[in-house]
């Protein structure tokens, strides 16, 4: 007969409260068995964890103290929830045991309740890699994870472990940990310097090439000027307001070798000096088109207005690209997307672009409503609404049907018109109301 023991023990109670479930029928007088009553340390045949989800099983055995093999009892179990618990990432810790199969030894399980405030972190403005920051951790905590506790004490544990690291480095500026949020609703943990980033106070560019330094720190000043340095901050700024600015005239292989950050000399924050290098030329090649039979290559061709072996300006590719997913909106695919891939050949310094149409499910009218109109005009309106039910919904049709029937002179005094588009989920069809104002 196997005689089974359980603990269970909040993070809360005292280790005194853990009772022992005894078998409802006593157990053999044999000695083996009147010790594994008593929980005498026996040797572990078997661990087991449940209620882990962030941690896996080896790391809150290592945690806990335990391992197959070794002589183990009540005390040693406990000793091992207590381990658990001072971690401080779980909120419940305990454990049952019973006697192995062969009766020579136990069978044990931790049970643990993770804390539900447990968050992604992340490094910024710190003089090593994430990849060496996290190796670090792994070595310092047995338990370092995807996700660790947004306790205080697990907070200060980290920031001194990552201090210890960069000490290495001869780099000692205090560090601090938070909790923010970056992409609402998620939470993450940011480590980082204690000190404020300095701020933007003047951009400068450096051989600029074809384009003249003014039109770039005109682009830059207004997105870079007030707002803390960091240089992967000014590079996604450069991605966003200066490297257009190249692509429009052909330069698609612009980059940004070098910058620098320097304290401003007549105003607070730094001076960010950013050296150019625009590249070759290029011009466009082929330009093709995949992803929907709805509107043929004659029609693409002539809507993205693209002229090959002339420089590439990619100002007018994103100019087609939107066209391109604005007319099969027309055609019902309200949510429809355009991709822009290239490929470019440099020997013959050409880029060739493809657009890749993405239409989504397609929609489909369902029904009119009119508010604003007496029972005498609102028929008029139906007549001349063309769009029939079950048709392609074409998202301008209802605020082009309303400029028409201004330009018409129908209503006098007519103040004030506009539509709403209500989507039915269900089966992708729209309803659509019309609001007159007389």
């Amino acid at each position: 007969m196997r005689v089974a023991f359980t603990i269970l023990l909040l993070g809360a109670v005292a280790a005194g409260l853990a009772q022992t479930h005894k078998p409802a029928k006593p157990p053999s007088p044999a000695a083996v068995g009147a010790q594994h009553a008593e929980g005498d340390p026996w040797p572990i045949e078997h661990l087991g964890v449940d209620g882990n989800h962030n941690f896996t099983v080896e790391q809150v055995l290592t945690a806990a103290g335990l391992r197959v093999g070794q002589t183990g009892g009540k005390n040693e179990f406990e000793a091992a929830r207590q381990r658990l618990l001072d971690t401080g990432v779980f909120d419940r810790a305990g454990y049952r045991f019973s006697s192995a199969q062969d009766g020579k030894g136990y069978d044990v399980t931790l049970e643990v309740l993770e804390m539900a405030q447990m968050y992604p972190v992340r490094f910024e403005d710190l003089p090593a890699t994430d990849d060496q920051l996290r190796e670090w951790l792994r070595q310092k905590d047995p338990l370092f994870a995807p996700r660790i506790a947004a306790t205080k004490v697990e907070l200060d544990r980290y920031v001194k472990w990552v201090g210890e690291f960069l000490a290495q480095k001869d780099y000692h500026e205090t560090l601090m940990a938070k909790v923010l949020s970056e992409n609402p609703p998620d939470l993450v943990i940011l480590i980082r310097p204690a000190k404020q980033r300095a701020s933007i106070a003047r951009v400068k560019f450096t051989n600029t090439g074809d384009l003249p330094s003014g039109l770039l720190q005109t682009a830059m000043y207004g997105v870079a000027v007030g707002i803390g340095y960091t240089e992967p901050g000014v590079r996604e700024l450069l991605d966003a307001s200066v490297r257009p600015l190249y692509e429009a005239r052909g330069m698609i292989q612009v980059s940004f070798p070098k910058i620098t950050a320097e304290p401003a000399k007549d105003v607070d924050g730094v001076e960010v000096t950013i050296e150019v290098e625009q590249g070759p030329v290029y011009k466009l090649g082929r330009v093709s088109f995949t992803g929907s039979d709805d509107l043929t290559p004659r029609e693409l061709t002539k809507m993205a207005n693209l002229k090959p072996d002339k420089t590439a300006n990619f100002d007018d590719v994103k100019a087609a690209q939107e066209k391109i997913s604005q007319a099969l909106r027309r055609t019902g695919f309200m949510v429809a997307k355009t991709d822009v891939h290239r490929k470019v050949n440099e020997a013959a310094k050409s880029v060739d672009v493809q657009f890749e149409m993405i239409p989504g499910p397609r929609f489909t009218f369902h029904e009119l409503s009119i508010v604003g109109l007496d029972i005498e005009s609102e028929p008029v309106v139906r007549k001349l609404w063309g769009l029939g039910l079950g048709k392609p919904f074409n998202v301008d049709y209802p605020n082009h049907f309303l400029e028409r029937v201004k330009e018409m002179g129908i209503f006098e005094n007519l103040k004030d018109t506009r539509s709403e588009s209500k989507v039915n989920p269900n089966d992708n069809s729209v309803d659509v109301t019309l609001f007159f104002n007389k």
